[in-house]
């Protein structure tokens, strides 16, 4: 928890310094909604054992962009003075304007869930609109404007997935191919619950990448690729080769 308070504490100062100089709006690929900014962003969606996180580290490591996998995002949706530090990093007009909308999303979760999704909500929408943030996971291409953001789906063959893992965790394959599955439903459950929506859709996505096809480096330039082209903004350090 300490990572993630002190992640929080250098954001919010930095997003601080960045409103007191008046940069925020004019930043390349802002988006302004309901008279609120986001942006820009990199949202990751993957399959288990894709290598979406690796490519959501290297893409938001060339631009300068902090990443924020899906753990991090929960466990500050949980943690009430981590959520509340991360909120009033946001000016009170922005908040209100959210609250109109929230109950679209938390009428249709259960009750036990309202109090969590509230708070899942009010961190990812917190992050787009600081921007210059790459978010892992927990449906925040849901959550954000299109606009805003590159969306990105990271799939690959479940058997070169089982391999990774079963290499990563020092498991056996078929061993790593059950908690494949379990992760990918997990996540799949949550997401239609939610949002009433399909992982697997392309339509909900920018690109849809596999990497048994691209590998990791090449799937993460063409993801900054994209980030150029939709949103205008370009990588701050170079790839060097050799690097991860």
């Amino acid at each position: 928890m300490t990572g993630v308070l002190k992640l929080i504490d250098r954001q919010a100062a930095m997003w601080g310094i960045k409103d007191r100089l008046g940069n925020v709006p004019q930043r390349p690929g802002r988006l302004f909604q309901d008279g609120v900014a986001y942006g820009p962003c990199l949202l990751v969606s993957r399959e288990c054992a894709s290598g979406g996180g690796l490519i959501a580290r290297q893409a938001g490591g060339r631009l300068g962009w902090d990443v924020y996998d899906g753990e991090i995002v929960e466990e500050i949706a949980r943690v009430e003075h981590e959520r509340r530090r991360l909120v009033e990093s946001v000016d009170e007009r922005s908040r209100s304007r959210w609250e109109q909308t929230w109950q679209q999303v938390l009428t249709a979760a259960q009750p036990a869930d309202a109090t969590y999704l509230h708070g899942l909500r009010q961190v990812v929408m917190s992050l787009g609109h600081h921007g210059d943030a790459v978010i892992v996971g927990r449906g925040a291409q849901h959550l954000l404007p299109s606009g805003c953001a590159v969306r990105v789906r990271v799939i690959a063959p479940l058997g070169q997935r089982a391999a990774r893992m079963a290499e990563h965790d020092h498991i056996p394959e078929a061993e790593a191919r059950a908690k494949i599955r379990e992760i990918d439903a997990a996540r799949a459950a949550f997401i239609w619950r939610t949002f009433k929506q399909h992982t697997e859709s392309p339509l909900n996505y920018d690109l849809v990448i596999n990497t048994a096809e691209t590998g990791i480096q090449a799937a993460a330039d063409i993801v900054l690729a994209a980030i150029s082209a939709k949103l205008g903004v370009g990588p701050r350090l170079p790839h060097l080769p050799g690097a991860p």
